[in-house]
Formats: structure tokens, C-alpha cells, sequence
């Protein structure tokens, strides 16, 4: 068995052409947008109940990491491969697999990127959007998400990706989060803006990059 650890959310380096790191997507949101009082309220419920907050969140993000791996392998992205996994991670990753599955019949897809780096050398960062491609005939990013809800931050991020696409060439009409629970109860839910919101939430990921320069410059 692999140390769950060492695999969470392996860091994607992204680098300019002159060789210089840049920073990364969830990188910046995480320095420069705030997690808010729902994070601070679930870790005292976890240390009411006895629990580490640190291993539970461990634990939902392999869940993520896997149901990813399967879910965008049935969106046309890399066959998932199981055996670096645990059993017992996996048997939970395939909740949210299976309602991705129920989701994955009720739509058209047209795959263009999966899971492929991109970078900015003008804006300055890089990123990995889940899936890029026509959803139902629309230029779609979408990304995945087991979290308890789908949050503003998840369009953010989703717009951050929007400009890399937009910068390689492609056009992205929508922004969409596949929220897939992580029990049995519930269903896959697609949340999709687009239009006036969409401008918005780009406005709000040229903030937060404004935001993660200046704090880089003043060292805070």
C-alpha cells in the first residue's frame, strides 16, 4: 500500500519559457482567497466528534483524487489505473464514480482537454482544467468536485482556467462544476453559469491574481 499522504493532490510545477516557476492556479486562490467560516466550522465539528480534521480531510481528498481519475477517464480522458490505490480508497472513490456514471448518460460530450497542463507566461501562472470541451454543443470548462458543496472559489477557478484555454486558442462559453456526492444519497448536480456571471467571475479571478502580485511584491 502507497502512503496516501505522499500521493494527495500531486503538485503540477508549471514553468515559463525562460524556465522560471510560475504559480499555479489553486496556488494563488489559496493565498489570496479566503476558505471561510464553512472550512473553520467543519474542523470543530471533527475535533467535537474526536476526530483529526487533518486526516478526514486527507481521507475526502483521495476520495476526490480517485473519482477524478475514473470520471475523466470516461470523459476521454487516460484509463484509470486502480492499482495504485487501496482497496478500501477505491471502494469509496466509486460513489461518486457511480453517480458521475448516471450523469454521463443524460449529456453529449466532445472532449478537446482533459487534464492537460497549461501556462501563461503573460498572465503569469499555470493550471490543469479537469475537462474542456462541447458539453451539449456549448464550449465548456468543467471541473469536478466531492466537496460538500459547490462554492463560488470552484467558478473562480474555473474562470482561471477559462483564460489559459482562451489564451491557447479556444473558446469557453460556460463555466461548469459536476458536484458528485460522496454518499450514496444525493445525485450528480451540473451548476453552469455563463453570460453576465461568467464576466463576473472572470472580473473576480483577475482580482485574486491582482491581489496574489501585490502580496508577492509587499511580502505578506
Amino acid at each position: 500500500m502507497v502512503d496516501a499522504g505522499a500521493r494527495l493532490m500531486p503538485t503540477q510545477p508549471y514553468y515559463d519559457k525562460r524556465g522560471n516557476r510560475l504559480p499555479s492556479v489553486t496556488q494563488i486562490l489559496g493565498a489570496s482567497w479566503s476558505t471561510g467560516e464553512r472550512l473553520v466550522e467543519w474542523a470543530n465539528r471533527e475535533g467535537l466528534a474526536g476526530r483529526s480534521h487533518t486526516a478526514a480531510r486527507d481521507a475526502a481528498a483521495m476520495t476526490g483524487t480517485i473519482a477524478h481519475e475514473i470520471v475523466l477517464a470516461r470523459m476521454g480522458g487516460p484509463a484509470a489505473d486502480m492499482d495504485a490505490y487501496d482497496l478500501e480508497e477505491v471502494k469509496k472513490a466509486r460513489v461518486p464514480a457511480h453517480h458521475a456514471a448516471g450523469w454521463l448518460e443524460t449529456v453529449e460530450l466532445e472532449p478537446v482537454v482533459v487534464e492537460q497542463a497549461l501556462v501563461s507566461t503573460k498572465m503569469g501562472y499555470g493550471g490543469t482544467p479537469d475537462w474542456y470541451g462541447m458539453l451539449n454543443g456549448v464550449p465548456t470548462v468543467l471541473d469536478i468536485k466531492t466537496s460538500a458543496g459547490v462554492y463560488a472559489s470552484h467558478y473562480v477557478q474555473c474562470a482561471a482556467y477559462a483564460a489559459l484555454l482562451e489564451e491557447a486558442g479556444h473558446k469557453v462559453s460556460h463555466l461548469a462544476v459536476l458536484h458528485l456526492p460522496r454518499k450514496l444519497a444525493g445525485a450528480a448536480r451540473l451548476h453552469v453559469v455563463g453570460g453576465e456571471k461568467l464576466d463576473k467571475y472572470r472580473e473576480a479571478w483577475e482580482a485574486v491574481l491582482k491581489l496574489y502580485q501585490i502580496q508577492l511584491v509587499i511580502g505578506f
